[in-house]
C-alpha cells in the first residue's frame, strides 16, 4: 500500500486499486500506445485514462479538490 499526502492506494489485486473511493484499473498494453494505462472510475462513471498510477492519483485529487466531484 502506497501512502501519499491525501491517502493510501489500496491494491486489491494485480489489476485493481482503490484511491479515495475511486477505482483505478490497470489496462493491458495494446497498440497504438504500447504503454501501461490506468483507467479511473467511480460508481460506474468514467473519469479518464492516465499512463502512470501516480498520474491517476493526481487526477483524482484534482477532481476532488476542484469541487468537481461530491463524495456522498
Amino acid at each position: 500500500m502506497k501512502r501519499g499526502a491525501r491517502g493510501a492506494v489500496l491494491h486489491l489485486n494485480s489489476k485493481t486499486s482503490l484511491y479515495r473511493g475511486f477505482t483505478i484499473l490497470r489496462l493491458p498494453r495494446k497498440k497504438p500506445y504500447n504503454r501501461q494505462r490506468y483507467q479511473i472510475t467511480h460508481e460506474g462513471h468514467y473519469y479518464g485514462i492516465d499512463f502512470a498510477l501516480a498520474e491517476a492519483c493526481k487526477t483524482i485529487d484534482r477532481i476532488i479538490n476542484a469541487d468537481l466531484f461530491i463524495i456522498h
